[in-house]
């Protein structure tokens, strides 16, 4: 399943899932890149484009919780 915001391929343009129909098979409305609407896709027509940004980073890319920019200990 799809989650919302997630970057997909669809007949060979770039689309984003904007809404999920859970009723019977999953189906999702998705924003083509110039801007048209494409209303119940089957997920079977959706490919997901790899590091869409969807997945948390992993924790070695993900800033510090220090909440400084400073990072040479220097205040």
């Amino acid at each position: 399943m799809l989650r919302l915001g997630t970057r997909v391929r669809f007949a060979g343009q770039e689309a984003l899932v904007v809404a999920r129909t859970l009723a019977g098979e999953p189906t999702y409305d998705i924003r083509l890149a110039d801007g048209r609407l494409i209303k119940y896709a089957a997920e079977s027509d959706l490919e997901p484009i790899e590091g869409d940004g969807s997945e948390p980073p992993p924790a070695s890319a993900r800033p510090s919780r220090s909440g400084g920019s400073n990072q040479g200990g220097m205040q």
